[in-house]
């Protein structure tokens, strides 16, 4: 009888040890997927999975304010979200503009200062998709942005990885998710991120991370009152871009 009690009790015991294991296992494997929004806020920087089809990069509202004149006028602190990228060579970039009211253009370069990419973008509209197929760090910008600040120049970069360089989160997203095509960034007031969400999951996208700051602009005691949300699809990018045209055209600037 003592031995079956003690049986069983390292039985439970290695039980309970097994358990504690996998959770802690599972967890640093989330790790990176679930930091993807402290990583595009602090870091600036998204790598991004290489099985992953389309990225949409998010310019933001405001995007063209200079972070050099005298009273703070922009929302994030970047004028691409993210503003820097890090994709493999199967990955299609899209731009999306989310700044109200103003024309925005998209300027890509190589190493050597080629233009390799050029795109004009009304408010609430995306570019053609762009296929980079060779490795390296692409530099994209749109100079004379700001009246104010002549020298101000929105820029980013597109960092093309090669194929045997695995992507830090590839095998995280794919464990934890359903198939991802179609990746995006979207910035939201954090007040309505329940109406978003629901419009965002009625048309099969998921809410893959999110993040809430202060906006640049907010002086006084208020909390975070924006909110950025990294979002994936296993469909079609134009049906990502479609459900970033119906939020942004309510948001509170449009």
């Amino acid at each position: 009888m003592v031995n079956r009690l003690t049986n069983f009790a390292i039985s439970l015991t290695l039980m309970v040890v097994l358990l504690i294991t996998f959770s802690i296992t599972s967890f640093a494997q989330n790790s990176d997927l679930q930091n993807m929004g402290t990583d595009i806020f602090n870091d600036k920087i998204l790598t991004v999975p290489n099985t992953v089809k389309n990225f949409i990069v998010l310019i933001p509202n405001e995007a063209h304010e200079s972070p050099l004149l005298p009273k703070e006028k922009r929302l994030i602190n970047q004028p691409y979200v993210p503003q820097n990228l890090v994709v493999g060579p199967q990955t299609n970039i899209i731009w999306f503009s989310g700044d109200v009211g103003h024309t925005r253009k998209v300027t890509l370069t190589d190493d050597n200062s080629k233009e390799i990419f050029d795109s004009t973008l009304k408010f609430n509209s995306a570019s053609e998709p762009l296929s980079i197929n060779q490795s390296g760090k692409f530099t994209y910008h749109e100079e004379d942005a700001n009246s104010q600040d002549p020298d101000f120049v929105m820029e980013g970069t597109i960092t093309i990885a090669s194929s045997d360089s695995p992507s830090n989160i590839s095998n995280n997203v794919n464990d934890t998710q359903p198939n991802i095509d179609t990746m995006a960034v979207l910035m939201v007031p954090t007040e309505d991120i329940k109406k978003h969400s629901e419009i965002i999951g009625e048309n099969n996208v998921n809410i893959l991370d999110q993040y809430s700051f202060k906006d640049l602009r907010e002086t006084g005691s208020g909390g975070e009152n924006q909110t950025l949300l990294v979002l994936g699809s296993n469909e079609p990018p134009d049906e990502t871009i479609a459900v970033l045209k119906k939020i942004t055209s309510t948001l509170p600037y449009s």
